[in-house]
């Protein structure tokens, strides 16, 4: 099982922050290694020092990840870099204490990681390099000094087993006999017993009134060390992970917790308490990015005050998510099968409550669901399961088995917490007799997407709400409040949306100005025109094509070998000090260097160079010509090198990538002027391929409205609706500044994609203008479009600049010498044009002179 890219990410945020607090304490800063780690890593937010119960640091950190996000699998490799780092004396091994908040994540924690064959519990085993034992506080007492030795022991808990004012009268913390008795001098050892209680002071001693951690009042010892799990556990000074963190808030959970003489705290939490020392951050996009979650979610209402009309319409929606899901099936000959489950809310499900009313109307009982489910809507009787405090038909099923039949579960709240089934697909809440509290609290269920992997098939990318005799927005409203209490606060932006909304992110049609459409009502009525390179032959024309037209007259035998000059010699020896082997002694001085005496040889290296170059347009003919090419002059002059290619062969695979391109880029370039040259790039508009046509409507994001500086909207922008997010703030000045020019007639901002106006040039990559502007004749015998690249000072001089500028350059010459009589009267005075403004021009000039004097010349 691969980790995702953000789960890597935090792994090494955590372990980076673990090996500084180790490397301090071996620089003799104990007390406060966690929080001087913090500061000197400069991790955002003010650390909140800990300490345990018997006063030494204790780092207590939070990860915040989102419901869904695997928090569980993050855990156990975090228990990796706890033990490769702060805990290393113990070499894999030990005992961790694993604390959950309720009885559901309890039994799921359990049988994750107590199966050798679950993925959690594999990549456990490997983090640690060690056999997991898994262990419940009812058994615990059957661990030995040896499994203490030799295993990693995780003891599950719930916080509530420990956290009680009353803990003495607790079991957990109960004198106790069995094996645990090992781990305990011989009770006749009194001597032995007082030396552990001074080494560890918070233990609990035997007492006449019971287990104390201090002697009562005018009571003698001598005291023996209790041997309780509470105290076992303190002895081990376990690292902690603390799961869903921010409900162990209480001022009594902290101090039990810490009483365990906890070695490090780890909690994982959706939605951190306030306090928490968060060392990363997992956002909901990313997990969306990665795959892990469905969404947009679908918020649908029935319309109508009947609960069975609302049950009918997730039946419909559920049957159709099955029909999709059986077609996926097929595809993937049934690998990935997908049986999409609807969990239906309803207000009560006691068996005495059933016919109950409340303010008159009567309530909707979980066995009412379940007889029109069968009854009316055909659903068999064994695909229905009910879920509550006394019936428990999913126990002991798993719903992920192919041959499972469940595909409704009936509940009122008791899915709420620690379920998780990535084929939950649909919500349907029938609870009408109060707030959406209950039903929001239901919404992080069918979140998980099937797999982590999304599918051809969007439905089933997605998840669905039905609710009954409520507002969609109203619900909407609810669902993104239940969604920041699942740790997606601040990423809700295109996450939810009503029936027929399919996007991820909201998204508008704007159109063209109906002033602007008006404007073209001849040949071309109302469609507006910006022309491509096209290759002349004969009377035919097509456009320039990269690897045709270009790629093709490339010769890599003429690439300039004899120019190499590369500084091998200093990376010839860096390389051979990465292969030496380096004996430490006692004083961590170097004794011997021996170097290795084993390389590849050349042969075998150039064959690796020319596979592993990154030009899968170019044949492995003509790469191993190059790499034939480079390597005979490198070897020529550089003698050393001579069976020693090996030691630089990534440097010189890096090398040899910039050389290529650049090799490249002068020979196409040739190639793109001999055309040019030739007469044979040219504008065409006549030719469908050769122009692109800027469509009537687009589809644009919609977040916010582009206003220029008084907080106006746009007057001469092409279309009705411009975004804000589309541009930066070089950008946003530069359509102000063509806003309020009198030149212009109107302007259009062109996006990267394969929808939108791109030129292609010399190079692979197309061209994609910032800005096409259209300016107002004016009493000027020419009629330009021009086209607009901008360029930040950050990007002045750099080579994209200088590729942008040369085409930028052969497209207005191109533009002036088209006959554009051919397209019809009313075109032939116009001409094209393509600039590229940066943000400081030549010499110093301000980019918004360059501009001006561009708009208003008068050809």
């Amino acid at each position: 099982m691969n980790l995702k890219e953000y789960q890597k990410r935090v792994i090494q945020e955590v372990e980076t922050y673990l090996d500084r607090v180790a490397a301090l304490r071996v620089e003799g800063e104990t007390r406060f290694a966690s929080m001087a780690a913090w500061q000197d890593l400069r991790i955002s937010g003010t650390y909140t020092p800990h300490t345990n119960g018997i006063g030494q640091d204790m780092p207590n950190f939070t990860i915040k990840v989102p419901t869904g996000g695997g928090k569980t699998l993050i855990a156990t490799q975090v228990l990796g870099s706890i033990h490769r780092t702060i805990l290393r004396d113990r070499n894999g091994a030990g005992l961790v204490l694993w604390v959950v908040p309720s009885s559901q994540i309890y039994r799921d924690t359990l049988k994750r990681l107590g199966d050798r064959r679950d993925l959690y519990r594999i990549m456990l085993e490997h983090a640690v390099s060690r056999r997991i034992e898994l262990w419940e506080k009812s058994d615990i007492h059957r661990l030995t000094p040896a499994k203490l030795r030799d295993s990693l022991n995780i003891l599950v808990i719930q916080l509530a087993s420990t956290n009680r004012e009353t803990k003495e009268q607790l079991k957990f913390f109960r004198d106790s006999g069995g094996n645990i008795m090992q781990h305990f001098p011989p009770e006749d050892d009194v001597a032995a017993h007082e030396q552990l209680k001074q080494s560890t002071p918070n233990l609990g001693i035997v007492t006449k009134q019971g287990v104390k951690t201090e002697p009562p009042d005018g009571e003698r010892g001598p005291w023996l060390v209790a041997t309780s799990i509470g105290n076992l556990v303190a002895m081990c000074k376990p690292a902690v992970i603390l799961d869903e963190g921010h409900k162990a808030t209480s001022q009594l959970a902290r101090d039990t917790i810490a009483g365990f003489n906890a070695s490090v705290v780890v909690e994982l939490s959706a939605t951190p308490h306030k306090g928490a020392n968060i060392i990363s951050r997992v956002s909901g996009q990313e997990l969306l990015d990665e795959e892990m979650i469905k969404l947009p979610l679908n918020i649908a209402t029935s319309g109508q005050k009947s609960w069975k009309d609302a049950l009918t319409q997730a039946r419909d929606k559920q049957r159709a998510l099955k029909e999709r899901a059986d077609q996926h099936a097929i595809t993937t000959d049934h690998r990935e099968m997908i049986r999409p489950i609807v969990l239906v809310q309803v207000e009560r499900t006691g068996k005495e409550q059933r016919g109950n009313k409340v303010r008159g109307a009567r309530v909707i009982h979980s066995e009412d669901v379940r007889e029109y489910l069968t009854q009316r809507l055909d659903v068999p009787e064994r695909a229905i399961a009910v879920k509550t405090s006394e019936t428990d038909d999913i126990e002991g099923i798993e719903l992920l088995d192919p041959e499972c039949p469940v595909e409704w579960i009936i509940t009122k709240s008791a899915l709420q917490e620690g379920w998780d089934c990535p084929f939950a697909y649909i919500l349907c809440s029938l609870n009408n007799t109060g707030s959406g509290q209950s039903m929001t609290q239901l919404i992080g269920r069918i979140l998980r997407q099937p797999y982590q992997k999304r599918v051809p098939i969007e439905e089933l990318n997605e998840s669905y709400i039905y609710c009954l005799h409520r507002k969609a927005g109203t619900i909407a409203r609810e669902v993104k409040q239940a969604l920041e209490k699942e740790g997606y606060e601040g990423d809700l932006e295109g996450v939810i949306t009503e029936p027929g909304e399919r996007q991820q992110k909201r998204t508008k049609v704007a159109r063209i100005r109906d002033s602007f459409s008006s404007l073209y009502n001849r040949e071309f009525d109302g469609k507006i025109y910006l022309p491509r390179f096209c290759v002349v032959s004969g009377h035919t024309a097509e456009p320039l094509d990269y690897y045709r037209h270009l790629l093709a007259r490339i010769d890599v035998d003429a690439f300039e070998y004899a120019s190499i000059d590369w500084p091998l010699a200093e990376e010839l020896m860096k390389a051979k000090d990465r292969f030496y082997r380096i004996s430490l002694g006692e004083d961590l001085s170097r004794q011997y260097e021996t170097e290795i005496d084993l390389y590849e040889p050349d042969t075998q290296v150039r064959a690796w160079l020319a596979a592993s170059l990154p030009f899968d347009y170019l044949s492995f003919k003509q790469l191993a010509r190059i790499v034939s090419g480079v390597c005979d002059h490198l070897l020529q002059s550089e003698l050393r090198l001579k069976d020693q290619l090996a030691l630089v062969k990534f440097v010189v695979r890096d090398h040899i990538e910039a050389f290529v391109r650049q090799q490249l880029d002068e020979q196409t370039k040739k190639a793109f002027v001999d055309l040019y040259d030739a007469g044979r790039v040219q504008f065409y508009l006549k030719c469908t391929e050769c122009r692109f046509e800027i469509p009537p409507e687009i589809e644009v994001r919609a977040t916010r409205r582009l206003r220029n500086d008084e907080d106006e909207e746009f007057k001469k922008s092409l279309f009705d609706y411009v975004d804000e997010s589309e541009f930066n703030e070089y950008e946003k000045v530069v359509a102000i500044c063509f806003d309020d020019d009198a030149n212009i007639l109107w302007w259009y901002r062109n996006l990267v994609g394969a929808d939108n106006f791109a030129i292609q040039g010399y190079r692979r990559e197309k061209i994609y203008p910032d800005f096409v502007v259209k300016d107002d004749a004016n009493g000027r015998e020419l009629h330009r479009v021009i086209v607009v690249e901008t360029k930040g000072d950050h990007l002045a001089g750099s080579l994209d600049t200088e590729y942008k500028t040369s085409i930028a350059k052969y497209f207005e010459r191109v533009g002036k010498r088209v006959t554009w009589q051919q397209l019809g009267e009313e075109f032939k005075d116009h001409q094209f044009r393509f600039q590229v403004i940066q943000e400081t021009g030549d010499h110093g000039r301000d980019w918004r002179d360059e501009l001006r004097g561009l708009l208003a010349a008068k050809d």
